[in-house]
Parts: C-alpha cells; sequence; structure tokens
C-alpha cells in the first residue's frame, strides 16, 4: 500500500500537478488518518479528481474514460441495484459479447471487483473515472428527479378529490404531510437541490402553480412546477421539518432542519412569509463540509494572497471585508481565522447566524430579542481575553466605536461592511460621525470582494472578446486585439448553464501613511481611490479581468457583477 501512495504522489509530482511539499504534507496527515492519500490530494486541492484518477489508471494500467463524453449504454443499469451502484461508486458502460465494462473509482476493490462479476453473470472489465462522473450518471437513471416525477405522479393519481383549490383545515394537513407520496415529494426537491450544490430553495406560490427555484452560483433558476392543489401539505410538510407551527399562516416564521446524508451533515434554514397566494418558503442550504477556509481555495492569486497574509500577520488594526449580501465575505472571514487558527490565540466571534462551526474558535451568535446586539457581544468579548475578535457586521455607530477600541487597545479585529468597494468603507465610517483620526490610527486594510460564477471546465472553448465589450474595458486590459478569453457551450456537468462554481475577485486596500493623511482631512473617496491606485492597489475590475484572460471566468460575468453602467 505504502508504494501504491507513493507512485501516485511521485507521478503527480512529475506532471508538475503538486510539489514535492505539498505531496509530504499529505503524506504526513494520511498517517494520522485512514484516508487514501489521492482523497487527501482532493480535499486539501492540491489536485483535482480527473489528475488523480488519471494517475490511478496510469499506475495499473488501466483506460480512463470521460463518462460525459463516453458511450454509455444506459440499458444496463438495470444489472445492478442503484444502491449498492452508489456505496461502490460503479456505473456499467457497455456490454459485449459476455464482457461488461464497468466504470470504477478504486482499481485496489478487488472484493467489489469479484461481486461485480457474480452478481452480474459477466466478466468485468475495469475503466477508471472520476466519483463525479459516475454519480452523475446514476443521477440521470435513479436520481432525484426521478423520484420526484414518480412521486407527483402517485400524488395526481390518488385524486385526492376535494383538496384541490379549497382550503385544507389543520386536521386534513396533519395526514397529508404524512402521507408517502408528499414526504417523498418534499424529500426529492430538497435531494435535488443538494445535488445541483444549490445555495436556496424557493417555493414560490402563484395564482395557478407554485414554482420552485434554485439558487445556483448566486443566480435564481426555474426547476420544477408544484400543482396548486399541493400547496399546503408541501409548506406544512417543510414546516413540520423545521419545528414550525402549520397553524400559524399570517405571521412570518423561521425554522432550522438537520439533515445527514451519507457521510455529510447539512443544516437547512427555513423562512416563511405571507403572500398574496399563500407562503412563501425559502430553504437556505449550509453544507458544513463544502465551506472552503483556505486561503488558497479562495481565488487570491499569488500577490493578493501574499498581501492578505501580510496584513492578518499585524498584532492589533481592524481589517474590513465589503461586498453586498451574498458576496462571499464571511467565508473569507473564515478562512483567515482558520488561518491564524493555533493554540497560542484566543480567538472569539460574534455573528448572526452562526453559518458554519469552526473548530478551536470560540462562537457566539447575536440574540436580538434576548437584547444580544454585536454591540453587547463585544463588550463581553473584550472580557473574555482575546487575540482576535470577529464582528459578522458593523450596523451602527455603537458596534463601529467597541470595535476600534478594541483595535485601539491591542486586539486585532476583524468586521464586515456593505459597500461597494474598498475606498467606500472609509467614507461610509465618516458617514456614522467616527472620528477620523480615530479611522485612521485603527484601520489598516480593506478588502472589497465579488463572486463570479466559473467557467465549467468540461464544456468551455476559447473565443474572442465581443466588439461591443472592448469599447468598455479598453482602458483596463492591455493588448485588447490580441486577448482571447473562455465561455461554456453547456453540458450535463454544469446542467446546460456554461459555469459551475464561484470564485473571488478583490479589491485590496492597505491604509498607507498617504492615506492616512486623507483620512484625516476627511478627503474624497475619488481622492482615496486615485492614492490607492497609484499605491498598486487593483480594483474589481482590473481583478475581474485577470481572472478572464487565465481562463477561469467569462467577460460577461465580470461585467455582470463589477461593471457598474451610470445613467
Amino acid at each position: 500500500m505504502t508504494e501504491e501512495r507513493d507512485n501516485i504522489g511521485k507521478y503527480l509530482v512529475k506532471k508538475g500537478i503538486i510539489t514535492e511539499e505539498q505531496l509530504v504534507a499529505a503524506l504526513k496527515r494520511q498517517k494520522n488518518t485512514s484516508q487514501r492519500l489521492g482523497s487527501i490530494l482532493i480535499e486539501q486541492e492540491f489536485a483535482t479528481q480527473r489528475q488523480v484518477i488519471e494517475a490511478l489508471a496510469q499506475q495499473f494500467n488501466l483506460e480512463c474514460v470521460n463518462l460525459d463524453e463516453g458511450s454509455v449504454d444506459t440499458s444496463l443499469v438495470s444489472i445492478f441495484f442503484p444502491e449498492k451502484m452508489r456505496e461502490w461508486k460503479i456505473v456499467p458502460v457497455k456490454l459485449k459479447d459476455d464482457t461488461l465494462t464497468v466504470a470504477i473509482t478504486d482499481p485496489l476493490d478487488i472484493n467489489m471487483l469479484q461481486r461485480l462479476k457474480y452478481l452480474s453473470g459477466y466478466k468485468i472489465v475495469p475503466v477508471l473515472a472520476t466519483p463525479e462522473e459516475i454519480e452523475t450518471c446514476i443521477n440521470k437513471c435513479f436520481g432525484p428527479l426521478q423520484h420526484m416525477e414518480d412521486a407527483l405522479h402517485e400524488i395526481v393519481t390518488e385524486k385526492r378529490g376535494d383538496t384541490g383549490e379549497k382550503e385544507m383545515s389543520l386536521q386534513d394537513l396533519q395526514v397529508a404531510v404524512k402521507e408517502a407520496p408528499v414526504v417523498k415529494l418534499v424529500n426529492s426537491i430538497i435531494s435535488e437541490a443538494i445535488k445541483s450544490e444549490s445555495s436556496d430553495i424557493h417555493f414560490e406560490p402563484q395564482r395557478e402553480r407554485v414554482r420552485v427555484r434554485y439558487r445556483i452560483d448566486g443566480l435564481l433558476y426555474e426547476k420544477f412546477t408544484v400543482p396548486k392543489g399541493l400547496q399546503p401539505p408541501v409548506t406544512s410538510r417543510i414546516k413540520i421539518m423545521a419545528g414550525m407551527d402549520i397553524a400559524e399562516r399570517r405571521r412570518p416564521q423561521d425554522g432550522r432542519i438537520g439533515l445527514m446524508i451519507g457521510d455529510r451533515e447539512y443544516d437547512i434554514r427555513v423562512s416563511t412569509l405571507p403572500d398574496i397566494y399563500g407562503e412563501k418558503v425559502v430553504l437556505r442550504i449550509l453544507d458544513k463540509k463544502s465551506i472552503r477556509i483556505h486561503l488558497g481555495s479562495l481565488g487570491l492569486d499569488e500577490q493578493e494572497r501574499d498581501i492578505v497574509e501580510k496584513l492578518i500577520s499585524y498584532p492589533y488594526g481592524i481589517i474590513l471585508v465589503t461586498g453586498p449580501t451574498g458576496s462571499g465575505k464571511t467565508t473569507t472571514l473564515y478562512s483567515v481565522l482558520n488561518k491564524l487558527n493555533d493554540t497560542t490565540r484566543n480567538i472569539v466571534t460574534v455573528e448572526d447566524p452562526i453559518e458554519y462551526e469552526l473548530e478551536g474558535v470560540n462562537q457566539t451568535a447575536v440574540n436580538v430579542r434576548a437584547n444580544y446586539t454585536f454591540a453587547t457581544g463585544m463588550r463581553h468579548i473584550l472580557r473574555q481575553d482575546p487575540d482576535i475578535v470577529m464582528i459578522g457586521e458593523i450596523r451602527d455607530v455603537e458596534t463601529a466605536e467597541i470595535a476600534i477600541q478594541a483595535a485601539l487597545t491591542g486586539h486585532l479585529v476583524f468586521s464586515t461592511l456593505h459597500t461597494n468597494n474598498a475606498p467606500s468603507a472609509i467614507i461610509r465610517l465618516l458617514n456614522m460621525n467616527i472620528e477620523p483620526f480615530l479611522i485612521s490610527s485603527s484601520v489598516i486594510a480593506v478588502i472589497a470582494q465579488r463572486l463570479v460564477r466559473k467557467v465549467c471546465d468540461h464544456c468551455a472553448e476559447e473565443i474572442a472578446i465581443p466588439g461591443d465589450i472592448k469599447k468598455d474595458i479598453a482602458d483596463l486590459l492591455p493588448n485588447i486585439a490580441e486577448a482571447k478569453c473562455v465561455k461554456g457551450k453547456g453540458c450535463d456537468h454544469c446542467n446546460g448553464i456554461g459555469y459551475r462554481g464561484r470564485t473571488a475577485i478583490y479589491e485590496i486596500m492597505p491604509i498607507t501613511q498617504e492615506i492616512r493623511d486623507l483620512v484625516l482631512r476627511r478627503a474624497t473617496e475619488q481622492e482615496i481611490s486615485d492614492v490607492a491606485l497609484a499605491q498598486g492597489m487593483r480594483t474589481l475590475q482590473a481583478s475581474g479581468l485577470k481572472k478572464v484572460l487565465e481562463k477561469n471566468t467569462t467577460i460577461e460575468e465580470v461585467m455582470r457583477v463589477a461593471f457598474v453602467k451610470r445613467i
């Protein structure tokens, strides 16, 4: 087994996919766990699933297939039970004479290959594919969508009679929400959202139907339509799962669902809102294992990462992360805290709410009903002998003043503001009537950020930058005439969208002595911006265009999130 691990690592090092240092770190971690080396490399984002599978194929002299491009005979899936296909991570690819070609992920599992031969009655020829591709292939035949269609068909064929457009009684609802078809329907909608890597599910009552939309990579997509007659039992089923009152329909409610799917734990926040056609329900899906808490996974390039690591090494001061809701500010702060987290520091956070649990970090949640706000939380935190403090958001003058006092008394403070760019954060603090000398002596940096969708690796194609866009970005992009970009055509891996996953673009503004002088004399946002740019600050637009040239995202995506056209 040691030889197998070393060979994979050496192959990846030889190909320039990982470094010797990364291999040593992965092998060191493997000694303390039962994980395979490939799994660790993928988890640490040193290598991709495809790169690890190709290394295994090279070592074991097996064919490495791409199930997206290859021909898969879907009629063969009935040979094995879907539960076993998921458990073993296998899918039949083709059958010729008495030989069955099966895509697998683990060439070392000899027992599994013997079971496949016994169950199928065929000779087994293994080929390698990524777990992601195999899961996608299985979902096409046995996934949540199929369960959802079965559930809807089952409910419709039952013909529930008078429950159609009429108001269901509380007693009827209590019976309906426990029936298998409704349970299956709700579970399938949630399961499909998780499979699609959605962050939110919206159940939106319309006049004659219920629209179900998923938020994927920041944008909403309509996925399903639930018959209007099923609106009451579906809504009530969700409310029961979230511990909410199904009899209360006139007031907003909040609840929470905890789910375990496989080895992954999901925390689902549920919110209801009375609407003209019924209750609108929104589910926020939080995957506790999906958050990327390594600085290297945020999208920072080498120059930006060096700046951030230098800034967070300061012993005291305030670092502000700015941007609109949903721009990844909390993830950035968690990544920074994870970098700083060790046994020599006391790190305390006050959040609203606590989105993810960080081991070794003391986290407390705001409770407005108990009059426990960011400001009151900060006062108590400072009595807890902290070294580093993270405030979820500076919303008022009181919180801002306490944060500044904490920074001035030797604490490193992190927080967020809702501003469009880095220089405007200074203006926001000035407009909150914070004294200029307090800002200049406490704030050490402002980081503005946005999230842009990444082009799907499986269907990206190179194109020229559209002519109408060239005019808008000519000043920011040198040699624009020769520049190329990419665009996703849409495939099964990205659900036909052309994008999959997101990365961040940054505008990092260290507070230099020149900027401190501008703050003291209450300079304008433009004056601060001009000095910061002269000192080397890269704007959000420039950061986004750099990722376009690196073919990580599209020009349209950067234009959407980072360019604001003035009327």
